[in-house]
């Protein structure tokens, strides 16, 4: 006698597909969000320095946060 285990012992693997607007949103912000670093970092001094090192840093904390939370 044979026992099929191929439902119940693997987990629900599948994914549902993703639209190309879901998948590329986070890229698409921080490619924004550096362009503007640099952009301000390039035409301005004091508080747009500020906020040119502010922007340009925020990709590096993501990246940094999502790999500490993936493990």
């Amino acid at each position: 006698m044979s026992i099929d285990r191929s439902r119940t012992d693997r987990p629900a693997t599948r994914r549902q597909r993703q639209s190309l607007s879901h998948v590329f949103a986070i890229p698409a912000f921080l490619l924004a969000v550096s362009i503007t670093g640099l952009v301000l970092g390039l035409t301005g001094d004091g508080l747009r320095d500020a906020f040119a090192w502010g922007l340009l840093s925020l990709p590096i904390i993501l990246a940094a946060y999502a790999f500490v939370r993936r493990g």
